[in-house]
C-alpha cells in the first residue's frame, strides 16, 4: 500500500489528545500529508466554478463538491437516501487526486484511524471538497449526531493569518446547537478554532456535543478543504449515522 502520501507519525503523536477531550473527542493535526504530495493536491485542487454547488441562507454560505455519489436512489420504504460515496476512479479530478482517495478508503488508512482515534470504523462514506471566500460563513450545527462517525477535515489554504476567522471551530454549546438560536451564538462559546489551514487536518468524533462551525470570513482569500466522513457500515443495517433508517436497496453500478 502507499505510505508516502500521510504523516502518521504526527497523527499518532495526538492520539491521547483526541481520546482524552470532552465532551468531544478532537485532535488537531499539523502537517498531516507528506509536504510533496501536498503540494500535488494543491496545485491540483478543483477550481472554484459554477459547477460548485453553492449553499445560501441565513445559516450559512459556503460552496461543496463532492466525489461520485449514489444519486437518485431510496430506501426500501420509498424515503430518499443520502447521497454517499462511490468508491471509483472520478475523471473530474487530478491523479493526485484520484490516488489520495483511493488511499483514504484503504484497509490500511482506517486501521491508522482506528489506532488514532480508538473509535471503531470501517468505511468512508463521504468525500466532500469544500470552498469558501469572502462573506462566507457556517453557522454552528451538529451533523449526524452519531458515536461512532469521524469527521476528518484537512486544509489546503496557505498564508492564513493567526487570528483570521475560517478554520472550522469547535463550540461548547453541544447538542443545543439543534436550536436555530445557536446558529448565531455559538461563536460565543469557542473551544477551538484552528489558524494555520495549511497541511493541517482537524479530526472531530460526530457525536451529540460536537457543535462546530466556521466564522464570516472578512478578507479577499481563499479557504480550501476536504471533509471525510468515516462510519461503521452493515451490509443489513447500514451505516451506522443514518438515524435509524431501514437498510436500503443494493445499487447497481
Amino acid at each position: 500500500m502507499i505510505l508516502d502520501i500521510v504523516n502518521w507519525k504526527n497523527a499518532y503523536e495526538q492520539s491521547t489528545n483526541f481520546k482524552n477531550h470532552s465532551p468531544t473527542k478532537w485532535a488537531f493535526v499539523k502537517e498531516f500529508l507528506n509536504k510533496d504530495f501536498y503540494e500535488e493536491l494543491y496545485k491540483t485542487f478543483p477550481k472554484f466554478d459554477n459547477t460548485w454547488n453553492e449553499e445560501d441562507s441565513d445559516k450559512k454560505l459556503a460552496y461543496r463538491k463532492f466525489w461520485k455519489r449514489d444519486e437518485g436512489r431510496y430506501y426500501a420504504d420509498g424515503t430518499p437516501r443520502e447521497h454517499n460515496l462511490i468508491q471509483e476512479y472520478d475523471s473530474r479530478y487530478s491523479e493526485s487526486w484520484n490516488k489520495f482517495l483511493k488511499y483514504a478508503w484503504s484497509e490500511e488508512f482506517i486501521k491508522k484511524l482506528v489506532e488514532v482515534t480508538g473509535v471503531e470504523v470501517d468505511g468512508l462514506r463521504h468525500f466532500c471538497f469544500m470552498y469558501a471566500k469572502k462573506d462566507c460563513f457556517q453557522g454552528c450545527h451538529i451533523h449526524n449526531v452519531s458515536d461512532k462517525t469521524l469527521i476528518v477535515f484537512i486544509y489546503f489554504s496557505k498564508n492564513w493569518e493567526k487570528g483570521d476567522p475560517g478554520g472550522t471551530y469547535l463550540s461548547d454549546v453541544g447538542a443545543a446547537a439543534v436550536d436555530d438560536q445557536y446558529f448565531a451564538t455559538g461563536e460565543s462559546k469557542i473551544l477551538f478554532e484552528p489558524y494555520d489551514l495549511d497541511n493541517t487536518s482537524l479530526f472531530v468524533l460526530d457525536g451529540q456535543d460536537a457543535s462546530h462551525g466556521m466564522r464570516k470570513i472578512t478578507k479577499d482569500v481563499e479557504r480550501r478543504a476536504i471533509q471525510l466522513t468515516y462510519e461503521p457500515f452493515s451490509t443489513t443495517d447500514g451505516w451506522h449515522g443514518r438515524q435509524g433508517k431501514k437498510a436500503f436497496e443494493p445499487i447497481d453500478l
